[in-house]
C-alpha cells in the first residue's frame, strides 16, 4: 500500500519521484531521480530501520531506464520495479517491530 507519493520537476528532464509504501511490516521507501544525463539518474529503494534510518536494499542505475523516461509518467513503473525486487529481498515477517506499530 502506497502511504505517500511525492512528485518533483526541477528543471527540463529532471524528475524526482518519492513513494512510502506500508508492506508486510515494513516501511519501505522508493526514490527515483532521473536527471538529463543517465550516469546522474538512479532508483532506490530503502528500509526503515529499528533505529529510524533508511538502509538501501535495491538499487537500479539510470543507465538501464534513463532513455524510455523522457516525462514523468515513465517513473512509476522504474520504482515499481525496484519496490518489488526490495520485497523479494525482505524476510517475511520482518526480523524486528516497525516502529510506530
Amino acid at each position: 500500500m502506497i502511504v505517500d507519493e511525492v512528485f518533483h520537476q526541477s528543471g527540463h528532464g529532471t524528475y524526482e519521484l518519492t513513494r512510502v509504501h506500508h508492506s508486510d511490516g515494513y516501511v519501505l521507501r522508493v526514490r527515483v531521480y532521473r536527471d538529463s544525463y543517465a550516469k546522474q539518474s538512479t532508483a532506490v529503494a530503502e528500509v526503515l530501520t529499528p533505529l529510524l534510518t533508511w538502509t538501501i536494499i535495491a538499487s537500479s542505475p539510470g543507465g538501464g531506464w534513463h532513455r524510455t523516461t523522457p516525462d514523468a509518467a515513465p517513473l512509476i513503473p522504474v520504482a515499481d520495479e525496484v519496490l518489488q525486487r526490495a520485497r523479494r529481498i525482505l524476510p517475511v515477517p520482518p526480523p524486528f517491530t516497525t516502529p510506530g506499530r
